[in-house]
């Protein structure tokens, strides 16, 4: 057992990134911990130096060239072969990224989900953050969901898009360790100055991750997202057929069949999960950010526990 005082600042610092990547059965690397650091004035070799400290004291083992609490060896195979599969499925999100771009009212295109974080399994979807114009979020979300249900029979492997914002309203709403390492885990497709524009309207997230930096797509540079003559002319037609009326038909639409699949949830649950707004349309029916945020909180608890150290810095 530790007492806290032998613990330093950044040594609680590491011990929680580590905590939440944890969750995932994910081992990182020391330049991966120190971009996901919650605190900063730090370099990567006190980074290094410090896990030395803490794998000696056995808080931290060391899994090849990665880093994790538990001491299972089977984690540094399993993410290797969940990275390498990775790549297999950015060549195919790459190629989604682009048809989802070329929709209507489409402005912004990113990848999110275990993917955005270089990691993928045979469950894994590939999950899409997408930016649309102003008043046109439904729009463009009811025809990607009815492509999807048309020529891709509902499938969500390849094409899971589960948030849409407008490109007026950027600030994400949740303020919280799961929201700050998604945003800044967002990998850009298209839209770069939306992509910048998102990150700097959220600059909160550095108070997650002060060493946080602005990343590049990989592996195509993130263009912005110009739109084909086809494209102009099917937004000039919608843009003529009351698109305002209709944009608020399809908002309700949305939210009628989200209450009628999902009315078992507690109000403040719902509202978290299925967030439906004009400038925002968020369905994670299994309410995944809660479910993160509170296995965090409770994991953190049990290594305070388990340790009898505190985390706080």
């Amino acid at each position: 057992m530790a007492s806290d005082y032998t613990i330093s600042g950044l040594s609680k610092s590491v011990l929680k990134t580590l905590v939440y990547y944890d969750l995932f059965d994910y081992p990182l690397t020391p330049e991966e911990i120190f971009g996901h650091l919650p605190s900063n004035n730090v370099t990567l070799e006190d980074i290094k130096t410090e896990l030395s400290h803490l794998t000696n004291r056995s808080f931290v083992h060391r899994l090849g060239e990665f880093y994790s609490l538990q001491n299972e060896p089977t984690l540094e195979s399993r993410r290797l072969k969940g990275n390498a599969l990775a790549k297999k499925h950015v060549a195919i999100a790459v190629r989604r990224s682009s048809l989802i771009a070329s929709f209507p009212f489409v402005q912004g295109v990113m990848i999110s989900g275990s993917l955005s974080k270089g990691y993928a399994d045979e469950k894994s979807d590939v999950d899409f953050f997408v930016i649309t114009r102003p008043g046109r979020l439904y729009i463009a979300r009811t025809l990607l969901a009815l492509y999807k249900r048309l020529f891709l029979f509902n499938s969500h492997k390849y094409f899971c898009i589960n948030y849409f914002i407008s490109s007026d309203h950027l600030n994400i709403k949740e303020h919280n360790i799961f929201t700050a390492t998604e945003l800044a885990t967002l990998l850009p497709m298209y839209g770069s100055q939306l992509y910048v524009d998102l990150l700097t309207t959220n600059s909160w997230i550095q108070a997650y991750f002060p060493n946080f930096k602005f990343r590049n797509s990989a592996p195509l540079p993130c263009p912005e997202n110009n739109p084909t003559f086809f494209k102009k002319a099917v937004e000039w037609t919608f843009n003529r057929c009351w698109p305002d009326a209709l944009d608020c038909s399809l908002m309700k639409f949305t939210f009628n069949r989200w209450k009628r699949l999902y009315g078992n949830y507690e109000m403040a649950d719902f509202q978290l999960a299925f967030r439906t707004n004009r400038h925002a349309s968020k369905g994670h029916k299994h309410n995944y950010q809660k479910q993160v945020v509170a296995r965090y909180e409770a994991r953190i608890q049990s290594f305070i526990k388990s340790f009898q150290i505190n985390l706080a810095t």
